[in-house]
């Protein structure tokens, strides 16, 4: 288990599961108590959890699969 901590709030927590062959993120966006934009946060998470399995994970060279939802 890997967990990073990003200055904006962010934090990633990557792990493989112990029964199955597949990777799993979790994370999590603590704002400041004053930015109360939920839409600008929701974006802001999005647009860094994209990142990180583009960057991290790096699905297309490791042939990765993102799960059906």
């Amino acid at each position: 288990m890997i967990t990073f901590t990003f200055n904006n709030g962010l934090v990633v927590t990557l792990r493989t599961s112990g029964t199955e062959p597949k990777i799993k993120y979790y994370t999590e966006l603590c704002a400041a108590p004053e930015e109360q934009n939920m839409d600008h946060l929701r974006e802001v998470l999005k647009e860094m959890v994209d990142a990180i399995v583009e960057d991290f994970l790096q699905p297309e060279k490791n042939n990765l699969t993102a799960r059906k939802v």
